[in-house]
Protein backbone atom coordinates (compact mmCIF):
# COMPACT_ATOMS: atom_id res chain seq x y z
CA UNK A 1 0.00 0.00 0.00
CA UNK A 2 3.11 2.09 0.59
CA UNK A 3 5.61 2.09 -2.49
CA UNK A 4 6.98 3.95 -4.79
CA UNK A 5 10.59 5.33 -7.34
CA UNK A 6 13.41 7.40 -10.10
CA UNK A 7 15.83 9.57 -12.92
CA UNK A 8 18.65 9.88 -14.42
CA UNK A 9 19.02 8.52 -18.23
CA UNK A 10 16.78 10.98 -20.34
CA UNK A 11 17.25 14.18 -18.05
CA UNK A 12 15.95 16.19 -21.07
CA UNK A 13 12.02 14.29 -21.49
CA UNK A 14 11.54 15.61 -17.42
CA UNK A 15 9.75 18.98 -18.55
CA UNK A 16 9.48 18.04 -22.38
CA UNK A 17 5.61 18.93 -23.11
CA UNK A 18 4.39 19.37 -19.95
CA UNK A 19 5.49 15.75 -18.62
CA UNK A 20 6.84 15.74 -14.93
CA UNK A 21 8.90 12.78 -13.89
CA UNK A 22 7.66 10.66 -11.60
CA UNK A 23 9.79 7.87 -9.56
CA UNK A 24 9.32 4.57 -7.11
CA UNK A 25 11.42 2.94 -4.27
CA UNK A 26 10.76 -0.20 -5.98
CA UNK A 27 9.27 -2.32 -8.56
CA UNK A 28 7.41 -5.50 -8.55
CA UNK A 29 6.92 -8.12 -11.24
CA UNK A 30 4.87 -11.79 -11.86
CA UNK A 31 8.53 -13.44 -11.83
CA UNK A 32 12.04 -12.38 -12.38
CA UNK A 33 15.11 -14.68 -12.96
CA UNK A 34 17.11 -16.26 -10.19
CA UNK A 35 19.44 -18.84 -9.08
CA UNK A 36 18.14 -20.86 -5.97
CA UNK A 37 21.20 -20.06 -3.82
CA UNK A 38 20.60 -16.39 -4.58
CA UNK A 39 23.81 -14.43 -3.10
CA UNK A 40 21.94 -11.45 -4.35
CA UNK A 41 24.65 -11.23 -7.34
CA UNK A 42 21.80 -11.70 -9.91
CA UNK A 43 20.59 -8.12 -12.09
CA UNK A 44 17.03 -9.19 -13.21
CA UNK A 45 15.42 -7.95 -9.89
CA UNK A 46 12.20 -5.38 -11.16
CA UNK A 47 13.73 -2.93 -9.13
CA UNK A 48 16.57 -2.97 -11.77
CA UNK A 49 13.97 -1.53 -14.71
CA UNK A 50 14.14 1.67 -12.54
CA UNK A 51 17.57 2.31 -12.27
CA UNK A 52 18.61 4.06 -15.71
CA UNK A 53 21.48 1.83 -16.07
CA UNK A 54 21.79 -0.07 -19.08
CA UNK A 55 23.74 -2.39 -17.40
CA UNK A 56 21.10 -3.97 -15.29
CA UNK A 57 17.39 -5.06 -16.23
CA UNK A 58 14.43 -7.00 -15.42
CA UNK A 59 14.36 -10.46 -16.59
CA UNK A 60 11.63 -12.60 -16.53
CA UNK A 61 11.56 -15.70 -14.49
CA UNK A 62 8.59 -17.84 -15.87
CA UNK A 63 8.56 -21.13 -18.40
CA UNK A 64 8.66 -20.09 -22.23
CA UNK A 65 9.34 -17.00 -23.31
CA UNK A 66 7.28 -14.77 -20.40
CA UNK A 67 4.25 -14.13 -22.27
CA UNK A 68 1.05 -12.83 -19.79
CA UNK A 69 4.02 -12.05 -17.12
CA UNK A 70 3.81 -8.56 -16.14
CA UNK A 71 6.14 -5.59 -14.34
CA UNK A 72 4.23 -2.99 -11.79
CA UNK A 73 5.67 0.20 -10.83
CA UNK A 74 4.06 2.30 -8.07
CA UNK A 75 4.43 5.68 -8.24
CA UNK A 76 2.60 8.66 -6.50
CA UNK A 77 -1.04 8.75 -6.13
CA UNK A 78 -2.40 12.01 -8.32
CA UNK A 79 -6.25 12.77 -7.98
CA UNK A 80 -5.72 13.32 -11.90
CA UNK A 81 -3.72 13.00 -14.96
CA UNK A 82 -4.50 13.48 -18.69
CA UNK A 83 -1.91 10.94 -19.80
CA UNK A 84 1.19 9.06 -18.83
CA UNK A 85 4.21 9.05 -20.51
CA UNK A 86 6.51 5.71 -20.45
CA UNK A 87 9.80 5.78 -21.84
CA UNK A 88 11.10 1.78 -22.63
CA UNK A 89 14.50 0.85 -22.90
CA UNK A 90 13.54 -2.71 -24.32
CA UNK A 91 15.44 -5.73 -24.20
CA UNK A 92 18.45 -6.22 -22.49
CA UNK A 93 20.51 -3.04 -23.20
CA UNK A 94 24.01 -3.78 -21.56
CA UNK A 95 25.28 -4.60 -25.38
CA UNK A 96 24.05 -5.27 -29.13
CA UNK A 97 25.06 -8.27 -28.73
CA UNK A 98 23.20 -9.38 -25.44
CA UNK A 99 20.11 -7.48 -27.07
CA UNK A 100 20.24 -10.27 -29.56
CA UNK A 101 20.77 -13.32 -27.41
CA UNK A 102 17.64 -12.56 -25.12
CA UNK A 103 14.27 -12.13 -25.69
CA UNK A 104 12.09 -8.30 -25.70
CA UNK A 105 8.75 -7.82 -25.87
CA UNK A 106 7.26 -6.96 -28.99
CA UNK A 107 4.01 -5.86 -28.38
CA UNK A 108 3.15 -4.84 -24.36
CA UNK A 109 0.34 -3.35 -22.85
CA UNK A 110 0.64 -0.45 -20.41
CA UNK A 111 -2.38 -0.01 -17.81
CA UNK A 112 -2.41 3.03 -15.95
CA UNK A 113 -4.68 2.37 -12.37
CA UNK A 114 -5.57 4.71 -9.88
CA UNK A 115 -5.50 3.62 -5.59
CA UNK A 116 -7.60 0.66 -5.41
CA UNK A 117 -6.38 -0.64 -8.77
CA UNK A 118 -9.21 0.75 -10.75
CA UNK A 119 -8.09 1.54 -14.47
CA UNK A 120 -7.80 4.73 -15.62
CA UNK A 121 -6.14 4.56 -18.57
CA UNK A 122 -4.46 1.61 -21.35
CA UNK A 123 -3.19 0.83 -24.37
CA UNK A 124 -1.25 -1.86 -26.36
CA UNK A 125 2.20 -0.79 -27.57
CA UNK A 126 4.38 -2.30 -30.38
CA UNK A 127 8.27 -2.31 -29.65
CA UNK A 128 11.06 -2.68 -31.74
CA UNK A 129 13.97 -4.75 -30.47
CA UNK A 130 16.99 -1.87 -30.95
CA UNK A 131 19.27 0.37 -28.64
CA UNK A 132 18.23 3.43 -26.54
CA UNK A 133 14.69 4.85 -25.75
CA UNK A 134 10.98 4.25 -27.22
CA UNK A 135 8.55 6.76 -25.87
CA UNK A 136 5.08 6.08 -25.92
CA UNK A 137 2.43 8.60 -24.42
CA UNK A 138 -1.01 6.75 -23.27
CA UNK A 139 -4.44 8.79 -21.99
CA UNK A 140 -5.93 8.82 -18.96
CA UNK A 141 -8.77 9.91 -17.28
CA UNK A 142 -8.85 9.60 -13.60
CA UNK A 143 -6.26 8.70 -10.66
CA UNK A 144 -3.13 7.38 -11.40
CA UNK A 145 -0.90 5.25 -8.35
CA UNK A 146 0.33 2.50 -10.62
CA UNK A 147 1.87 1.69 -14.01
CA UNK A 148 1.81 -2.18 -15.07
CA UNK A 149 3.12 -3.49 -18.31
CA UNK A 150 2.28 -6.98 -19.58
CA UNK A 151 4.19 -8.94 -21.72
CA UNK A 152 1.98 -10.07 -25.15
CA UNK A 153 4.50 -11.07 -27.46
CA UNK A 154 8.13 -11.13 -27.83
CA UNK A 155 10.85 -10.80 -30.00
CA UNK A 156 12.91 -14.05 -29.74
CA UNK A 157 16.09 -14.11 -28.19
CA UNK A 158 19.30 -16.09 -30.66
CA UNK A 159 19.98 -17.98 -27.70
CA UNK A 160 17.93 -17.41 -24.12
CA UNK A 161 14.23 -17.18 -24.25
CA UNK A 162 14.28 -14.78 -20.78
CA UNK A 163 12.33 -11.41 -21.95
CA UNK A 164 14.19 -8.54 -20.61
CA UNK A 165 13.43 -5.15 -19.90
CA UNK A 166 16.31 -2.58 -18.92
CA UNK A 167 14.60 0.27 -18.38
CA UNK A 168 11.32 2.14 -17.54
CA UNK A 169 10.84 5.95 -17.14
CA UNK A 170 7.23 7.29 -16.15
CA UNK A 171 6.27 10.86 -16.76
CA UNK A 172 2.86 12.42 -16.09
CA UNK A 173 0.77 15.55 -17.49
CA UNK A 174 -0.87 16.35 -14.62
CA UNK A 175 -2.68 19.81 -13.17
CA UNK A 176 -1.76 18.09 -9.81
CA UNK A 177 1.29 20.10 -8.51
CA UNK A 178 4.40 18.60 -8.71
CA UNK A 179 6.46 17.62 -5.78
CA UNK A 180 10.04 17.77 -6.94
CA UNK A 181 11.38 16.89 -3.79
CA UNK A 182 9.14 13.99 -2.58
CA UNK A 183 10.36 12.54 -6.38
CA UNK A 184 14.02 13.13 -5.67
CA UNK A 185 13.93 11.24 -2.27
CA UNK A 186 12.35 8.37 -3.98
CA UNK A 187 15.04 8.34 -6.66
CA UNK A 188 17.45 8.74 -3.92
CA UNK A 189 15.76 5.14 -2.00
CA UNK A 190 16.11 3.32 -5.46
CA UNK A 191 19.46 3.87 -5.70
CA UNK A 192 20.13 3.19 -1.57
CA UNK A 193 18.55 -0.24 -1.90
CA UNK A 194 20.98 -0.94 -5.23
CA UNK A 195 24.04 0.09 -2.69
CA UNK A 196 22.46 -2.22 -0.47
CA UNK A 197 22.05 -5.00 -2.29
CA UNK A 198 25.65 -4.85 -3.58
CA UNK A 199 26.65 -5.43 0.38
CA UNK A 200 24.22 -7.96 0.37
CA UNK A 201 26.03 -9.94 -2.32
CA UNK A 202 29.41 -9.93 -0.40
CA UNK A 203 27.67 -11.05 3.03
CA UNK A 204 26.06 -13.84 0.93
CA UNK A 205 29.34 -14.79 0.06
CA UNK A 206 30.82 -16.03 3.29
CA UNK A 207 28.06 -16.71 5.01
CA UNK A 208 28.45 -17.13 8.77
CA UNK A 209 27.52 -20.00 10.85
CA UNK A 210 24.72 -18.11 12.85
CA UNK A 211 22.80 -17.39 9.79
CA UNK A 212 19.11 -18.12 11.07
CA UNK A 213 17.53 -19.32 7.75
CA UNK A 214 18.26 -22.31 5.77
CA UNK A 215 18.33 -20.33 2.07
CA UNK A 216 19.14 -16.93 1.13
CA UNK A 217 16.00 -16.84 -0.90
CA UNK A 218 12.57 -18.49 -0.28
CA UNK A 219 9.49 -19.02 -2.62
CA UNK A 220 6.17 -17.72 -1.74
CA UNK A 221 2.72 -19.04 -2.27
CA UNK A 222 -0.40 -16.46 -1.75
CA UNK A 223 -4.15 -17.22 -1.62
CA UNK A 224 -6.15 -13.92 -0.85
CA UNK A 225 -10.53 -14.43 -1.29
CA UNK A 226 -12.63 -11.75 -0.23
CA UNK A 227 -14.99 -12.63 3.07
CA UNK A 228 -17.54 -9.96 2.99
CA UNK A 229 -17.28 -7.30 0.36
CA UNK A 230 -17.97 -3.42 1.46
CA UNK A 231 -21.28 -2.43 0.07
CA UNK A 232 -21.18 1.29 -2.11
CA UNK A 233 -24.26 3.62 -2.80
CA UNK A 234 -24.19 4.73 -6.05
CA UNK A 235 -21.82 7.60 -3.64
CA UNK A 236 -19.48 4.80 -3.61
CA UNK A 237 -19.67 5.68 0.31
CA UNK A 238 -19.18 2.38 1.89
CA UNK A 239 -21.42 1.07 4.80
CA UNK A 240 -19.95 1.91 8.00
CA UNK A 241 -20.69 -0.72 10.90
CA UNK A 242 -18.16 -4.04 10.29
CA UNK A 243 -18.27 -5.95 13.68
CA UNK A 244 -14.35 -5.81 14.51
CA UNK A 245 -12.00 -8.55 13.64
CA UNK A 246 -11.33 -9.29 16.95
CA UNK A 247 -14.81 -9.10 17.87
CA UNK A 248 -15.32 -11.49 15.44
CA UNK A 249 -13.05 -13.75 16.99
CA UNK A 250 -13.93 -13.46 20.22
CA UNK A 251 -17.65 -14.72 19.04
CA UNK A 252 -15.97 -17.27 17.36
CA UNK A 253 -17.50 -16.18 14.35
CA UNK A 254 -17.77 -18.48 11.42
CA UNK A 255 -16.81 -16.57 8.60
CA UNK A 256 -13.62 -15.91 10.23
CA UNK A 257 -12.76 -18.27 13.12
CA UNK A 258 -12.26 -21.38 10.51
CA UNK A 259 -9.09 -19.69 9.73
CA UNK A 260 -7.51 -19.25 13.06
CA UNK A 261 -6.81 -21.62 15.37
CA UNK A 262 -8.51 -21.59 19.23
CA UNK A 263 -5.25 -21.65 20.53
CA UNK A 264 -4.27 -18.55 17.98
CA UNK A 265 -7.79 -17.27 19.64
CA UNK A 266 -6.84 -17.52 22.87
CA UNK A 267 -3.17 -15.70 22.14
CA UNK A 268 -5.24 -12.85 20.48
CA UNK A 269 -7.35 -12.17 23.28
CA UNK A 270 -4.13 -12.09 25.70
CA UNK A 271 -2.85 -9.71 23.19
CA UNK A 272 -5.68 -7.71 22.91
CA UNK A 273 -5.66 -7.02 26.82
CA UNK A 274 -2.25 -6.43 26.30
CA UNK A 275 -2.57 -3.55 23.87
CA UNK A 276 -5.45 -2.06 25.87
CA UNK A 277 -4.35 -2.42 29.79
CA UNK A 278 -1.19 -0.03 29.29
CA UNK A 279 1.55 -2.58 30.85
CA UNK A 280 2.55 -1.12 34.20
CA UNK A 281 6.05 0.59 33.49
CA UNK A 282 7.67 -1.56 35.77
CA UNK A 283 8.17 -5.14 36.01
CA UNK A 284 10.23 -7.33 33.36
CA UNK A 285 10.49 -4.95 30.31
CA UNK A 286 14.00 -5.36 28.04
CA UNK A 287 15.67 -3.73 25.52
CA UNK A 288 16.85 -5.72 22.35
CA UNK A 289 20.38 -5.23 21.42
CA UNK A 290 21.35 -8.06 17.73
CA UNK A 291 25.13 -9.00 17.57
CA UNK A 292 26.15 -8.65 14.59
CA UNK A 293 24.16 -8.12 11.27
CA UNK A 294 21.92 -10.48 8.90
CA UNK A 295 20.43 -9.62 5.84
CA UNK A 296 16.75 -11.46 5.49
CA UNK A 297 16.37 -13.78 2.44
CA UNK A 298 15.12 -12.45 -0.89
CA UNK A 299 11.57 -12.99 -1.02
CA UNK A 300 11.05 -13.78 2.46
CA UNK A 301 8.78 -10.78 2.58
CA UNK A 302 7.86 -10.51 6.46
CA UNK A 303 7.59 -7.31 8.66
CA UNK A 304 10.72 -5.87 9.48
CA UNK A 305 9.77 -5.65 13.16
CA UNK A 306 9.93 -9.39 13.50
CA UNK A 307 13.24 -10.30 12.21
CA UNK A 308 14.89 -10.28 15.24
CA UNK A 309 12.94 -12.58 16.98
CA UNK A 310 14.33 -15.73 14.63
CA UNK A 311 17.81 -14.82 16.26
CA UNK A 312 17.23 -14.09 19.62
CA UNK A 313 19.65 -16.39 20.82
CA UNK A 314 22.32 -14.29 19.13
CA UNK A 315 21.04 -11.26 20.87
CA UNK A 316 21.14 -9.86 24.16
CA UNK A 317 18.64 -8.79 26.43
CA UNK A 318 19.25 -5.76 28.73
CA UNK A 319 17.07 -4.26 31.88
CA UNK A 320 14.83 -1.34 30.96
CA UNK A 321 11.47 0.63 31.97
CA UNK A 322 8.40 0.49 30.19
CA UNK A 323 7.48 0.40 26.40
CA UNK A 324 10.19 2.44 25.93
CA UNK A 325 9.37 3.65 22.68
CA UNK A 326 9.23 7.15 21.50
CA UNK A 327 6.51 7.63 18.33
CA UNK A 328 8.26 8.50 14.94
CA UNK A 329 8.36 11.69 13.51
CA UNK A 330 9.42 13.25 10.41
CA UNK A 331 10.69 16.97 10.06
CA UNK A 332 8.26 19.27 8.67
CA UNK A 333 10.14 19.96 5.89
CA UNK A 334 10.52 16.26 4.95
CA UNK A 335 7.48 15.64 2.32
CA UNK A 336 8.36 12.60 1.95
CA UNK A 337 9.69 9.39 4.06
CA UNK A 338 9.50 6.55 6.68
CA UNK A 339 10.35 6.01 10.19
CA UNK A 340 10.15 2.94 12.40
CA UNK A 341 9.96 2.51 15.93
CA UNK A 342 10.31 -0.81 17.77
CA UNK A 343 9.15 -0.86 21.83
CA UNK A 344 10.91 -2.52 24.46
CA UNK A 345 9.96 -6.32 25.25
CA UNK A 346 7.70 -7.37 27.95
CA UNK A 347 8.89 -10.77 29.39
CA UNK A 348 5.92 -12.54 29.91
CA UNK A 349 7.26 -16.18 30.30
CA UNK A 350 10.44 -17.65 30.38
CA UNK A 351 13.88 -15.98 31.61
CA UNK A 352 16.64 -13.71 29.86
CA UNK A 353 18.41 -17.25 28.55
CA UNK A 354 15.59 -19.03 27.68
CA UNK A 355 12.45 -16.91 26.78
CA UNK A 356 9.46 -18.17 26.23
CA UNK A 357 6.88 -15.81 25.50
CA UNK A 358 7.24 -11.44 24.62
CA UNK A 359 4.89 -8.57 23.63
CA UNK A 360 6.30 -5.50 22.32
CA UNK A 361 4.84 -3.20 20.17
CA UNK A 362 5.81 -1.41 16.37
CA UNK A 363 4.69 2.02 14.93
CA UNK A 364 5.68 3.55 11.34
CA UNK A 365 4.73 6.36 9.71
CA UNK A 366 5.44 7.40 5.94
CA UNK A 367 4.69 10.53 4.41
CA UNK A 368 4.04 10.95 0.64
CA UNK A 369 1.65 13.25 -0.52
CA UNK A 370 -0.54 12.82 2.98
CA UNK A 371 0.64 10.80 5.65
CA UNK A 372 0.09 7.07 6.20
CA UNK A 373 0.24 5.31 10.34
CA UNK A 374 0.42 1.55 11.46
CA UNK A 375 0.68 0.58 14.98
CA UNK A 376 1.42 -3.51 15.60
CA UNK A 377 0.99 -4.99 18.66
CA UNK A 378 3.21 -8.50 18.82
CA UNK A 379 2.89 -11.23 21.06
CA UNK A 380 5.49 -14.36 20.02
CA UNK A 381 6.33 -17.66 21.50
CA UNK A 382 9.43 -19.95 21.85
CA UNK A 383 10.81 -23.21 22.63
CA UNK A 384 14.35 -23.90 23.39
CA UNK A 385 15.64 -20.13 21.78
CA UNK A 386 13.42 -20.72 18.67
CA UNK A 387 9.80 -18.45 17.54
CA UNK A 388 6.92 -21.21 17.52
CA UNK A 389 4.53 -18.70 17.22
CA UNK A 390 3.59 -14.93 16.46
CA UNK A 391 0.54 -13.25 16.03
CA UNK A 392 -0.01 -9.65 16.06
CA UNK A 393 -2.85 -6.94 15.81
CA UNK A 394 -2.44 -4.19 13.38
CA UNK A 395 -4.29 -0.55 12.74
CA UNK A 396 -3.19 1.50 9.83
CA UNK A 397 -4.27 4.53 8.92
CA UNK A 398 -4.21 6.61 5.50
CA UNK A 399 -6.60 9.71 4.90
CA UNK A 400 -6.79 8.70 0.66
CA UNK A 401 -7.30 5.14 1.66
CA UNK A 402 -8.90 4.52 4.75
CA UNK A 403 -8.61 2.08 7.67
CA UNK A 404 -7.12 -1.51 7.77
CA UNK A 405 -7.06 -3.59 11.14
CA UNK A 406 -5.77 -7.24 10.97
CA UNK A 407 -4.52 -9.73 12.54
CA UNK A 408 -2.14 -11.83 11.96
CA UNK A 409 -0.84 -15.66 12.62
CA UNK A 410 3.09 -16.46 11.57
CA UNK A 411 3.81 -19.94 12.20
CA UNK A 412 7.78 -21.02 11.35
CA UNK A 413 9.27 -24.27 10.53
CA UNK A 414 12.59 -25.82 10.97
CA UNK A 415 15.08 -27.65 9.16
CA UNK A 416 17.57 -28.51 12.50
CA UNK A 417 18.19 -24.71 13.83
CA UNK A 418 17.47 -22.79 10.92
CA UNK A 419 13.91 -21.49 9.72
CA UNK A 420 13.01 -23.32 6.17
CA UNK A 421 9.33 -22.50 6.44
CA UNK A 422 6.77 -20.09 7.16
CA UNK A 423 2.59 -19.87 7.23
CA UNK A 424 1.31 -17.01 7.76
CA UNK A 425 -2.56 -16.42 8.06
CA UNK A 426 -4.40 -12.57 7.98
CA UNK A 427 -7.37 -11.21 8.38
CA UNK A 428 -8.36 -8.18 7.57
CA UNK A 429 -10.86 -5.49 7.11
CA UNK A 430 -10.80 -2.41 4.83
CA UNK A 431 -12.85 0.69 5.40
CA UNK A 432 -12.03 3.14 2.71
CA UNK A 433 -13.47 6.49 2.79
CA UNK A 434 -15.89 8.09 0.18
CA UNK A 435 -15.29 7.87 -3.97
CA UNK A 436 -13.22 4.59 -2.80
CA UNK A 437 -13.62 1.52 -5.05
CA UNK A 438 -10.43 -0.49 -4.00
CA UNK A 439 -11.62 -4.16 -5.04
CA UNK A 440 -9.99 -5.18 -1.62
CA UNK A 441 -12.22 -3.49 0.62
CA UNK A 442 -14.44 -5.60 3.17
CA UNK A 443 -13.18 -8.50 4.79
CA UNK A 444 -10.55 -10.54 4.16
CA UNK A 445 -8.67 -13.29 4.18
CA UNK A 446 -4.63 -13.61 3.16
CA UNK A 447 -2.98 -17.31 3.45
CA UNK A 448 0.99 -17.26 2.57
CA UNK A 449 3.33 -19.52 2.26
CA UNK A 450 7.33 -19.36 1.92
CA UNK A 451 9.39 -22.05 1.81
CA UNK A 452 13.38 -22.24 1.75
CA UNK A 453 15.02 -23.39 -1.54
CA UNK A 454 17.57 -25.86 -1.29
CA UNK A 455 21.02 -24.79 -2.05
CA UNK A 456 22.50 -26.53 -5.31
Amino acid sequence: MRLALLTLFVPCLATAGGFQRLHAEEASATSFLQNNWNKYQENYHPSYALDDDPKTAWVEGAEGDGVGESLTVPVSNLASARAVRVVLFNGYQKSPALLAANGAPKQLTVTVRGPGGKESGRQQLTLERKMGPQSFDIPVSGPVADVVLTVDSVHAGSKYRDTCVSDVQVFVDSDVPYNAAAEKAKREALLRWKKERLSAAKYYASLPATYPYSSTHFDREDDDRQLLAARFTPKLVPVKGFPSLLERLRQADALVSKHVSEQDRALLQELEKLSTSKPSQDGRWYSLAQKGRTVPPENFSVPSYVHGLFQLRESSLFEAKGLGAKQPSLAKAELFGEVETRSNLLLLEGTTSDVRKVYFTNTRLVVERGTYTENTHVLALLEGGKVSRIVTYQRGEDAMEGTVTSVKVMAPTYSGDKVSGLDVTTLWDWEAPEDFAGEDVGLSVSQTKFQALERS
